[in-house]
């Protein structure tokens, strides 16, 4: 990947975002990291998710770990929180989240990701930051050897592993990637109680913990696993799955039916999602762990310990390298789980076989994890990085208007009152606000504006086929000055007005002006006091298969969409623009 080259500059300093937008336990996976580098000289770190729980978390974390100088900021729309609580899930849907925060983002200089969805801001326009991939678990399987990971500047891993994998499957390059060892170590470590314990007893305890991969054990298991422990006497079941498993309003209630018959029982527990299932209170507190394909055995094999998985769908594992983890215990597959019987008796095998298994579970942790390695070593790498003989572009240039920039549609529209209403709603949602210690970066609002002015136009367009919605064809520019301080231009000659709608959002007010030409064609003239990177004369751009015609005149943005040839699109754009 190129990065330009330009003169250092030894005394600017550094802006690094950590980014978190999927769920918490990611936060586990950069903070350490992010603390480290936030107490160097010249580094200025924040710590940015579009989810408060999330930054609540992180300032907890921030505070075990010791402090230090870091910008917290809850990254939030109108929009953002209509997905969660859709979904019930606790973030953002991933790409709503990536659409609003992109071009705020690109005022970063690096931007540390603990996962791979977040590089699609390439994408979206981000150019000026460099991306650094955070290690994110140390497992065996594919999915953590991405081909994503080609696409950041920087990518950090655990022990060598990953590395000599990494390089055999040409993800990283030399020069542009460190093994640093497992930050999360020392993240979970200050965070967790060391003294919870969910049970009454001193029974052994046994964690169940399947992941929430297609591979994974939990569907064909769990109903089992719950079973044959609840059926006996020697052993404690600590059943929490993968926090991805349980998250959001469908899964809870799929499964809820099953984990509630078993709620209350002396010898099991079940986390449904609490932070104890991220901080490695569970694989810290296990005796024996009985999972499938998550990274997690290696985070409970930071001491050796029983280990036993399920194999539900016969995979034939044993030359296989993304099941390497399997070697460190008892694998049974589909043939044996037949019986409660057969469960608890590969437990009590497995409790007796450790010692056999306890050699390779080392040989196998000494190649997953950097033994002298952490989040300091994580940070020092990223800072050598980003000071080294290629410098860092030069910033993106600020604007003027101080707030971020507002959140974009992704919604398809069909002709349905109901879905004209949820367009209504996005439109108003307003835009992206947040909370920070200090200014934020000042961004254009080019994506947004074009987004609105699509879904406005089309919001009209559905307005005047329904019956039940009357047009105000009243158009007169002066009244629309002076409620909301907008300009708007003269019609040309043979013009008529279709519709006139005012929505409102947290930008400011959004004119919108249903037109027609002298030839028959429908058009939208859409207005905001916003800044985009037009001028006055109009530019051409495509959002969701609209062409739209902007430009701008003095602090107000004009966009002209319609259903015309893109040469005719811009030329009636720049009749307009000379009317204003």
């Amino acid at each position: 990947m190129h990065i330009e080259t330009v003169a250092p500059d030894s005394a600017r300093r550094i802006r690094i975002c950590f980014f978190f937008n999927a769920q918490r336990h990611q936060l586990l996976h950069g903070m350490a990291t992010a603390v480290h580098l936030a107490r160097m000289p010249r580094h200025d770190v924040c710590v940015v998710s579009p989810a408060q729980g999330h930054i609540d978390y992180a300032l907890t974390l921030t505070e075990r770990l010791g402090g230090a100088p870091i910008t917290f900021v809850h990254a939030r729309s109108g929009l953002l929180a209509a997905g969660m609580k859709r979904t019930g899930k606790v973030i953002p849907p991933k790409l709503l989240s990536l659409g609003v925060l992109a071009r705020w983002l690109n005022g970063f200089d690096a931007i540390a990701l603990p996962e791979r969805t977040s590089i699609l801001l390439r994408k979206l326009g981000v150019k000026h930051p460099r991306f650094i991939h955070l290690d994110h678990g140390a497992g065996d399987r594919a999915a953590g050897f991405d081909r994503r990971i080609r696409r950041f500047d920087f990518v950090l891993m655990a022990g060598p592993k990953h590395r000599e994998r990494l390089m055999r499957e040409r993800l990283i390059a030399p020069q542009r990637h460190a093994v640093v060892g497992y930050p999360k170590f020392e993240a979970a470590d200050a965070i967790r109680d060391p003294d919870w314990r969910p049970f009454a007893n001193d029974l052994p305890i046994v964690l169940y913990n399947p992941h929430f991969s297609p591979l994974g054990s939990w569907k064909p298991c769990v109903e089992q696993v719950l079973e044959a422990f609840a059926a006996q006497d020697r052993y404690n079941l600590l059943l929490a799955p993968h926090v991805r498993l349980l998250d959001g309003k469908e899964a809870q209630a799929r499964w809820a039916p099953l984990l509630d018959r078993f709620d209350g029982h002396p010898r099991i527990h079940i986390d449904r999602g609490s932070d104890r299932a991220i901080d490695m209170t569970h694989t810290s507190l296990a005796d024996l762990y009985l999972g499938d394909v998550s990274s997690q055995v290696y985070e409970y094999l930071r001491t050796p310990r029983p280990c036993l998985f399920l194999n539900p769908h016969r995979v034939d594992w044993v030359e296989d390298e993304n099941y390497g983890h399997w070697h460190y215990g008892e694998v049974l597959d589909g043939e044996t789980l037949d019986g409660a019987n057969d469960i608890i008796a590969a437990v009590d095998r497995a409790f007796a076989d450790h010692p056999r298994y306890r050699p390779v579970q080392e040989r196998g942790m000494a190649r997953t994890f950097l033994p002298e390695g952490g989040a300091k070593m994580a940070a020092a790498a990223i800072s050598t990085y980003l000071a080294q003989a290629t410098p860092l572009p030069q910033p993106v240039p600020r604007r003027r208007d101080p707030r971020p920039h507002g959140h974009r549609s992704t919604r398809s529209l069909g002709a349905t009152a109901r879905r004209a209403a949820v367009l209504l709603t996005v439109l108003a949602g307003g835009a992206l606000l947040y909370n920070a210690a200090g200014p934020g970066p000042t961004e254009a609002a080019t994506s947004p504006f074009l987004d609105r002015a699509v879904a406005s136009h089309r919001t009209t367009l559905l307005r005047q086929d329904m019956r039940s919605q009357s047009p105000s064809t009243a158009y007169d520019p002066e009244d629309i000055r002076r409620a909301t301080g907008i300009v708007m231009p003269k019609l040309p000659a043979g013009w008529s007005v279709g519709d006139t709608q005012i929505y409102p959002s947290t930008l400011g007010d959004i004119v919108q002006v249903m037109v027609r030409t002298p030839g028959g064609d429908r058009l939208s003239l859409v207005a905001m006091r916003v800044e985009t990177n037009a001028e006055g004369q109009p530019l051409l751009e495509q959002r969701a298969a609209e062409d739209i015609a902007y430009w701008e005149d003095r602090d107000c943005a004009y966009a002209l969409v319609g259903d015309l040839p893109s040469s005719e699109l811009l030329g009636l754009a720049a009749e307009l623009s000379r009317l204003t």
